[in-house]
């Protein structure tokens, strides 16, 4: 998006550092120190000044040249769009607990009423600021593994400091926090997530996650102060003082949901535990189609479950044109034969920057569907989605995207398959199909039955469900038996590796095909 200076619009979020701002637009800086103002690597003109983008607070109307990008312009407007709170909920709430999933991509916050186990308020998603030393798991394990284990930790540690700070700014007329009395009455806190973005969250070594046999240094249940995890002085900040917000939330528990394995962790446990609440009878599949790709095939007595190396394609990672579910991203896309052109819905109605997961798989399926990438995914040359506007560049498609897509669809349909196969289970067998992640919110079905990413006889029984694993955290922190319930199914729950099943290069090969 583009003002009439010809300067990019950054959405940003109140609180924000210019570096954390930039990177929510995907314009990522060098910062190897991960924000921490002592590389001096991130240093941008602001407002015609010379400073470290780290340690700068973000403004509205700020304008800021980046040297890394042709002395290109951007401009800072405040977004409030991704925080919610229920209009019912007048009232103080005394008692609190606070649910956050952290994915590879963005981290996501739950403020839940203890006392009638109902939501309060939501904050929709951050940017993982993880994202500036790589965009999916295996490369951030290669990062800590490389020394910056510590930047990675600080990274996750800021963001929750930013997001526990938006959820509870009382100056936000939009999130009407006069329905809290203070943060200290957060009670309790339960965190789910990747085994990997978990290890980082506890600063703990990650060389036996990228190496054979891929053993976790933990999975089990974890249970901290909060103080503990992140320390005191996650308060002094010039966002937080003490003083004003107390010491009380430094005491709460905080627990980290167990997980299954080292590429299967506490979100899909929550995920399928989730799922059984909803009492569905018969076979059950999860499907999370994040920034790696988890499979979870159950029932009341079984869990099968896997991780496909799938990428993050879904997430629009590795795409030319790929960005995240932000405003201006083109999430729904058909095309028009007789102009030969897409027409296109993008999120806020903005214009549009680039394709978000959705975006791929509309695109994609449309190209094959009208004969433009033939069966074995050949594109001739890159295709225009959507011209680019005030300057801006074209939204285009590449036949690089093309197999990058191409890739992760038959990875997960594969490990679909062996899932059924090892339970000598058939298509007609499994009840429901549940479709995990903010992915599901805009996916369209119809794409992942043309590209084969589903079989057609599901058609009928997909159900998009948004994000399991915060609705798992949800449950945990109102119901006690909830968590039982998580700690059964990491327990009870079987993991088939793909990489020594029989079956899988085979069935990858036969489902690479459109």
């Amino acid at each position: 998006m583009w003002d009439n200076d010809q300067k990019q619009i950054i959405i940003a979020k109140k609180n924000q550092t210019v570096l954390q701002a930039l990177q929510s637009a995907d314009i990522f800086l060098e910062a190897v120190c991960g924000g921490g103002g002592t590389c001096g690597k991130c240093l941008v003109k602001i407002d015609g000044v010379s400073q470290l983008a780290c340690q700068v607070m973000v403004a509205e109307g700020m304008e800021i040249v980046t040297k890394n990008f042709d002395q290109k312009d951007f401009a800072i407007v405040f977004d409030r769009a991704n925080i919610s709170v229920p209009a019912s909920k007048k009232q103080t709430i005394s008692s609190m607990g606070l649910a956050i999933d952290i994915g590879t991509t963005t981290i996501v916050f739950s403020l839940i009423d203890l006392e009638t186990g109902k939501n309060a308020a939501s904050l929709h998603g951050i940017m993982n600021s993880q994202r500036a030393l790589g965009a999916d798991v295996i490369s951030r394990i290669k990062a800590a593994n490389e020394g910056n284990l510590d930047a990675l930790n600080k990274y996750v540690v800021e963001d929750i400091r930013q997001g526990i700070y938006e959820i509870f700014d009382s100056h936000d007329p939009i999130a009407s926090f006069d329905t809290f009395d203070s943060i200290d009455n957060i009670n309790r806190v339960v965190i789910s997530g990747n085994t990997t973005m978990l290890h980082i969250l506890m600063g703990m070594s990650c060389e036996s996650l990228g190496q054979y046999p891929f053993t976790p240094v933990f999975i089990d249940l974890q249970k901290h102060t909060f103080k503990e995890l992140f320390g005191a002085e996650f308060f002094y900040s010039n966002r937080f003082d003490l003083k004003q917000f107390g010491e009380k939330l430094l005491t709460c528990d905080v627990t980290l949901l167990p997980g299954i394995s080292t590429y299967v962790g506490s979100d899909i446990v929550a995920g399928v535990s989730y799922c059984y609440s909803l009492k569905e009878e018969g076979t059950c599949l999860l499907v999370d189609l994040g920034t790696n790709g988890e499979l979870a095939l159950f029932s009341q007595d079984t869990i099968v479950c896997t991780a496909t190396a799938a990428g993050p394609a879904f997430e629009a990672a590795n795409i030319s044109c790929g960005t995240v579910s932000v405003s201006g991203a083109i999430y729904k896309a058909v095309y028009n034969p007789t102009t030969k052109s897409f027409e296109y819905e993008t999120l806020n109605n903005q214009n549009p920057i680039g394709l978000c997961g959705s975006g791929v798989l509309d695109v994609a399926s449309q190209l094959v569907l009208h004969g433009i990438i033939d069966e074995t995914g050949a594109l001739d040359e890159e295709f225009i989605v959507a011209s680019g506007t005030n300057g801006a560049d074209p939204v285009i498609f590449t036949p690089k995207d093309v197999r990058e897509l191409q890739l992760a669809k038959s990875a997960v349909r594969a490990g679909i398959e062996v899932l059924l196969a090892e339970t000598q289970t058939s298509y007609e067998d499994v009840k429901k199909v549940y479709l995990a992640g903010g992915f599901g919110s805009t996916f369209n079905l119809e794409s992942a039955l043309i590209l084969g990413l589903l079989p057609e006889e599901w058609r009928y029984k997909v159900e998009p469900l948004s994000n399991t694993s915060l609705k798992g955290c949800e449950q945990a922190l109102a119901d006690p038996s909830a968590l039982d319930r998580i700690i059964s199914v990491a327990l009870k729950a079987k993991e088939i590796n793909l990489s020594d099943h029989p079956q899988f290069n085979d069935l990858f090969m036969d489902h690479m095909m459109f």
